[in-house]
């Protein structure tokens, strides 16, 4: 009798352990679900559609540094050698077109990470939302691309993760991985470079203005109790500083190694910045007579045209290509180039600024957004020594003519996806929004602050709109409508709760 007691005793104190067990077991069953739908997905769409696609011009310099190891003067490399790793080495581009098909996935995930972690939504909202991101239009196509834009949105989620995870806990080792992530996401995709060095002082700041902001509120005592947080706040600031110029000092050291020359970001910054804002350039901005002489008579080449911005870039007996000619040394070449750009923005900011919004105007309007997803799908012609390597270095078949190609499945996709560009666009307006309603409006700020700089750079610092480039602003716009819907969502809950009671 005694011992039947003690053992229904022993199973009821055990009972509520296993009950506890479960629950907890439960949540992480479904995350663990989740994954593996994610990643489910991805295979299903990749046996789908499972040719590499080519965007001439920037495919062909990856391609080039793989095979050779060249780094070009007017964009990042890193991913370069990923398809020297992924798709030289293999002969093959389906090994490069299954790891961009797992970064893609694990992107996703890390998405609906930061939904639960950083802004405590329930799982069911971020498994939606972390399928959105899966299935993004803006995102999915570039996983058949000989591109960077799926490996360089997998560092910029993790920056993102870590960037919450420092206003969350302010520890000094998490902005050191935030700075060590952004060095890599530069490295991958010069585009961010400015969003990055905003945050590199921003970060710190938003992280300790959440602490001091409370406490002037609730001042009390003679000696204000948020004097310590401003002292770790401004060390916070300066490390952020000292962290950012010795990892991108160490990059630009690298780059000009691998390059040859001096260490830089770019060694085209200056052609490029000169090319979009050619329309608004005057003779005096030059700081080279001959450079001034060439803009004086730019109404020979329509440098005036904002249309062929980019082909005064790129484009044979436009700006560039005649400032080519005329001065030989490619440094000197580019730093009279930039100086001239500079001395435009500061002489005509508005001018600039105008230019900045007829390019995001180019954004609306159905036809044109469906222009320019067309457009940033490739186009051109390839010559037949690159058929010929295609075949010989990756045993990839394809004709000249891309254009000529019948869209895939993923290529439909995306152009048939431009009505939710017209979402993205506004993204800034909603991440507003949601910092209004957040619980946790530092979190929505910093989002804020991520829109906000990276569509000045599509806009101020692009010759024209682009579809691709609203790849990590699509991001920043779906976790901004997750939050909304979130706080909807708990707003119909309490007024439920509110009418029972």
């Amino acid at each position: 009798m005694e011992r039947s007691e003690h053992a229904a005793i022993k199973i009821e104190a055990t009972a509520p352990q296993s009950i506890c067990a479960g629950a907890a077991s439960s949540p992480a069953n479904a995350w663990w679900l989740f994954c593996a739908l994610i990643f489910a997905i991805k295979l299903l769409l990749l046996w789908l559609d499972p040719t590499p696609k080519l965007f001439l011009g920037d495919s062909g310099a990856y391609i080039w540094t793989a095979l050779t190891g060249w780094i070009p003067s007017d964009r990042s490399y890193f991913y370069g050698y990923l398809v020297r790793w992924l798709a030289v080495w293999p002969h093959s581009f389906g090994p490069l077109l299954l790891s961009q098909m797992l970064v893609s996935a694990v992107t996703a995930i890390v998405f609906a990470l930061i939904c639960r972690r950083f802004f405590e939504m329930s799982n069911r909202l971020c498994f939606f939302f972390g399928l959105m991101c899966a299935l993004d239009p803006c995102q999915l196509v570039w996983e058949r691309y000989v591109m960077t834009e799926t490996f360089s949105l997998l560092v910029y989620v993790l920056v993102l993760y870590w960037s919450l995870a420092y206003l969350r806990d302010q520890r000094l080792w998490q902005l050191a991985i935030v700075q060590a992530l952004s060095v890599l996401l530069i490295g991958f995709r010069m585009s961010y470079l400015l969003v990055v060095q905003a945050c590199t002082i921003l970060l710190p700041l938003i992280a300790f203005a959440r602490c001091v902001i409370p406490a002037l509120r609730n001042r009390s005592g003679a000696r204000p109790p948020e004097a310590g947080v401003l002292k770790t706040g401004l060390t916070h600031v300066v490390a952020s500083i000292a962290m950012m110029f010795i990892m991108h000092g160490a990059y630009k050291h690298a780059n000009g190694w691998l390059s040859n020359r001096q260490p830089a970001y770019l060694y085209d910054a200056g052609a490029h910045l000169v090319a979009v804002w050619a329309p608004a350039l005057q003779p005096s901005d030059a700081t080279d007579s001959r450079f001034r002489d060439l803009i004086a008579n730019g109404h020979q080449f329509k440098i005036d045209d904002l249309t062929l911005r980019n082909a005064q870039h790129f484009g044979e007996g436009f700006l560039i290509d005649r400032w080519r000619k005329i001065e030989k040394n490619r440094r000197k070449r580019d730093r009279i180039a930039r100086e001239t750009a500079m001395n435009a923005l500061r002489r005509r900011p508005l001018q600039i600024a105008g230019l900045a919004l007829k390019t995001y105007m180019g954004y609306w309007g159905i036809a044109s957004i469906q222009s320019y997803a067309r457009e940033d799908l490739g186009g051109g012609e390839l010559t037949d020594e690159q058929v010929k390597e295609l075949i010989e270095k990756f045993r990839f078949t394809t004709v000249k003519s891309l254009p000529a190609q019948p869209f895939s499945l993923l290529q439909r996709y995306f152009l048939g996806g431009w009505p939710y560009y017209f979402i993205v666009v506004v993204s800034p307006l909603t991440c507003a929004f949601a910092t209004w309603v957040s619980r946790q409006r530092a979190f929505v700020f910093l989002l804020f602050i991520h829109a906000s700089i990276l569509m000045v750079v599509i806009t101020a610092l692009s010759p024209q709109a682009s579809v691709r480039y609203l790849q990590p602003i699509s991001m920043l716009t779906l976790l901004s409508i997750a939050i909304c819907i979130d706080w909807l969502a708990r707003r119909a809950r309490l007024g439920t709760m509110q009418s029972a009671s």
